[in-house]
């Protein structure tokens, strides 16, 4: 990835509180406010919507569209909500991003079913079958006792 994508992906992490929640709400103004307060990278919505694209095809983040009802019916488009999957928290502590062992670690605390917070399963780990799952979450848990 660009430097322009690892900032974004910092930045994601950061409107997400350093990992105290498991999503973020942070409007495309506020990430391109803070690429440009914390990473002096001066970017258009465009190519801040196609790096977004980038993660999500590459497995890194997810994110879920809200929408809110007027009282004449019509609808209004709300900022996505956006988590990381495991993928993405994997990134993150590869990257050296303070607080990302935290996330890695509620990520693996909600996959094994301690944790019934939003995002889904489904969210986190779209593509494994049982055995995968089983295969990964033996090597995340040698990936933390390695660490630390």
């Amino acid at each position: 990835m660009n430097n322009t994508k690892n900032a974004v992906m910092i930045a994601l992490f950061a409107a997400m509180q350093s990992g105290a929640k498991h999503y973020t709400k942070a409007s495309v103004g506020k990430l391109l406010e803070l690429l440009v307060k914390y990473h002096d990278i001066h970017v258009q919505q465009r190519w801040l919507f196609y790096c977004l694209a980038d993660m999500e095809g590459a497995g890194l983040i997810r994110r879920k569209e809200r929408y809110h009802r007027r009282p004449g019916g019509s609808f209004v488009q709300l900022s996505s909500m956006i988590t990381f999957t495991l993928a993405g928290a994997r990134y993150l502590v590869k990257k050296r991003v303070i607080g990302a062992m935290g996330l890695l670690k509620s990520i693996l605390a909600f996959i094994s079913g301690k944790d019934k917070r939003w995002p889904n399963t489904k969210d986190v780990a779209p593509t494994w079958n049982p055995e995968e799952a089983e295969a990964n979450k033996r090597r995340a848990r040698a990936l933390l006792v390695g660490i630390g």
